[in-house]
């Protein structure tokens, strides 16, 4: 198989380099299609490009070459596998399981068992993590470099709707797109802040070091697990929250038990204050937060959110206005421009593997659909959507809370479970969490679920299952759950539920 490879990231300017396959390769059982023997030409036309090789353009690719259509995945990326294996979701839970056990060897005295001075060995963490990730991202790259499809390593960017171009290389034509090149940091512009060593979420995965306290600015998905991650492993750990509620975006009884888990373990919340200024000093850094409250620490990191990866893309070539900053999309993941179509992170505010494979597997069916004329049907059902954050307990919301629900035109219902009051809740001695179910007064069909527990992420796909099979509050009490469960407490909060329905 020959296939183009990038020597740098699509930041700076690509080098570009073939590597051939040879007959060992083969032997040692790699196959490959027959027409992916020879080196791409450039001056093809292709039914579909797919910009990025990441989960959601990996889908896309298959879907769209399952379906008989002439495709190319295009990545220049340092590296080939996407955010979620190599940046994301993968190696931030390796590290996050190491932490999680070591504050339940903390804990243990709860339990009654007694463990003194546990320590990390940091450099064996990194080693896991690192092994961990290499077969994960083998198993993407293997299916990228051996996929029914050509694999061309580089930038792309727009020269006109249906043309693009490999930079240092040449250009490519397609009949259509898929832009699913993810996303990066978003780090405001704070005085100080772009001449220190802060680190980002990228940093964290690398773990270089160990340091007494870190300030976390950002509580989204990524602050809050860096929050946790590095209580968990030792350090003191001071959240920095421009508003409050703690954690924004969710159910309001849910960042109020997050708030009460950081107080219980001793992580500092600074609350509705901004920081504002940045100055290090080898080896730390002193923080201004708001106009006169200084803080000290060892290690800054911002998790500030993260933004569609466009700019590179040079979109106004294909017809998109030049201050575009997210890519939208219709039911049928179509763009404005009909033969353009966006997956994952690039045109979804909720940045989650699970929504851009759904995405990408639409995309890649209504392409073939668009092609031939005929009509596009692929869709996925937004009440489908559940987002989770790894913290200690996990936090989950899926489906629609009361305001999505109240949009929508449904007149909703929710109540509320502790898990103290909660048979499996009180052996493992959860103090704050709770779950809760939202459903329509008038059918009683489940709208949404949330929770924050112990693995509650695990199992919210019990909830999941009614909500893709429609089911109403009465008919998911007909399905039994083992006593005593985690799990078992969906049926308590259904029970309750009932009795307002």
């Amino acid at each position: 198989m020959t296939w183009i490879r990038p020597t740098s990231a699509c930041a700076n300017r690509v080098t570009l380099e073939v590597n051939t396959m040879t007959s060992k390769a083969r032997k040692d059982g790699l196959s490959f299609r027959s027409h992916s023997t020879k080196f791409p030409d450039m001056s093809e036309e292709y039914d579909v490009i797919v910009i990025g090789g990441g989960s959601g353009g990996y889908a896309a690719a298959k879907k769209s070459s399952s379906l008989g259509l002439k495709v190319a995945v295009i990545d220049g990326a340092k590296e080939l596998g996407g955010l979620c294996i190599l940046r994301g979701c993968m190696p931030t839970k390796a590290l996050l399981e190491t932490s999680s056990r070591m504050r339940a060897i903390r804990e243990a005295g709860e339990f009654a068992i007694e463990v003194q001075n546990p320590s990390i060995d940091i450099d064996s963490l990194r080693n896991r993590k690192s092994r961990l990730i290499d077969d994960f991202q083998h198993y993407r790259v293997k299916g990228l470099e051996n996929g029914n499809f050509d694999l061309i390593r580089g930038c792309a960017k727009f020269l006109s709707p249906h043309e693009i171009e490999i930079e240092g290389h040449g250009t490519l034509k397609g009949k259509a797109f898929v832009v699913a090149t993810g996303s990066v940091e978003s780090i405001p512009k704070i005085p100080g802040l772009s001449d220190s060593p802060y680190w980002t979420s990228d940093d964290i995965v690398d773990l270089p070091r160990l340091p007494e306290s870190v300030v976390v600015v950002g509580t989204g998905a990524v602050g809050m697990e860096a929050a946790f991650l590095f209580e968990g492993l030792g350090s003191k750990v001071t959240i920095i929250s421009r508003s409050r509620p703690l954690v924004s975006g969710v159910t309001p009884a849910l960042s109020e038990a997050m708030e009460k888990r950081c107080q219980d373990l001793g992580i500092d919340i600074i609350f509705e204050k901004p920081l504002t200024n940045v100055s290090h000093h080898d080896p730390g850094f002193t923080l201004t937060i708001g106009e006169e409250t200084q803080i000290d620490c060892d290690q800054l990191i911002m998790a500030s959110g993260r933004k569609p990866n466009l700019a590179p893309l040079n979109l106004v070539a294909a017809g998109f206005s030049d201050d575009l900053r997210q890519l939208e999309i219709n039911d049928y993941c179509q763009t404005s421009k009909p033969h353009i179509f966006g997956v994952g992170d690039v045109s979804s505010p909720l940045a989650v593997v699970h929504l851009a494979v759904m995405q990408g597997e639409a995309a890649g069916e209504n392409i073939a659909a668009y092609l031939k004329g005929a009509k596009q049907t692929a869709t996925w059902d937004e009440r489908l959507n559940i987002f989770g954050i790894f913290t200690d307990p996990e936090l989950v919301e899926l489906g629609w809370n009361q305001d999505e629900a109240i949009k929508r035109g449904f007149d909703p219902v929710t109540t509320s479970y502790r898990y103290d009051d909660q048979g499996k809740g009180e052996i493992v001695g959860e103090k704050h969490g709770l779950v809760s179910i939202t459903a329509d007064r008038k059918t009683g069909q489940i709208l949404g679920a949330a929770g924050i527990g112990p693995h509650i992420i695990d199992y919210a796909h019990t909830m999941m299952v009614a909500l893709h099979q429609n089911l109403t509050v009465a008919e998911f009490l007909k399905i039994p759950s083992y006593h005593p469960t985690l799990g078992e407490i969906w049926t308590y909060v259904a029970e309750e539920l009932m009795e307002e329905l």
